[in-house]
């Protein structure tokens, strides 16, 4: 047998596991939504006023993707700022669209109507959010109007925020 004393076994057992943990997040991503230059899945959906939207009619303008949940507090405090950015970017040719994931069907409208959403919103499934790599929520990409992600970043975001990376890339 060892001569490890207990702490000593105990330390190395944490390392292990440690190691182990990081091989996991290396292998199986660590929660980064899409990178830039990848190609958004395709993603369509009936909205919430019953009109079927599909993602690649949009190709041709910067389309602004905010995948969320009813249940998600970070989700619902953004809420407000992508309003007021969809208001702002709308007339400039963003467009905007909320993807409601692992949400009680029931409770999107609602949410909808309480924040004010000016923008398509539709629930998508557990595939679709996998597709989208949106591992925390909320997680919001910014589209090329070639379809590929210019942007995305995991958790809640300021209209300060989108402000900064939409006036860079329609600048382009």
């Amino acid at each position: 047998m060892s001569d490890l004393s207990p702490a000593r076994l105990i330390i190395r057992v944490v390392g292990v596991v440690a190691l182990l943990a990081l091989l996991v997040v290396i292998l199986i991503g660590g929660g980064q939504p899409l990178g830039a230059g990848v190609v958004a899945p395709q993603t369509q959906g009936v909205t919430l006023d019953g009109s079927r939207l599909d993602l690649a009619d949009w190709r041709g303008q910067f389309v602004v993707v905010n995948i969320w949940a009813t249940w998600c507090p970070p989700c619902l405090h953004e809420m407000p700022d992508l309003v007021r950015a969809a208001e702002k970017w709308q007339p400039r040719n963003v467009r905007f669209v909320g993807l409601a994931a692992d949400s009680p069907p029931e409770n999107v409208p609602l949410i909808a109507t309480k924040f004010g959403l000016n923008y398509p919103v539709f629930p998508i499934d557990g595939r679709t959010q996998n597709a989208w790599n949106a591992k925390a929520l909320p997680s919001t990409y910014i589209l090329r109007p070639n379809g590929t992600t210019a942007w995305s970043v995991a958790g809640a975001i300021t209209l300060a925020e989108l402000d900064d990376v939409l006036t860079e890339l329609t600048a382009r």
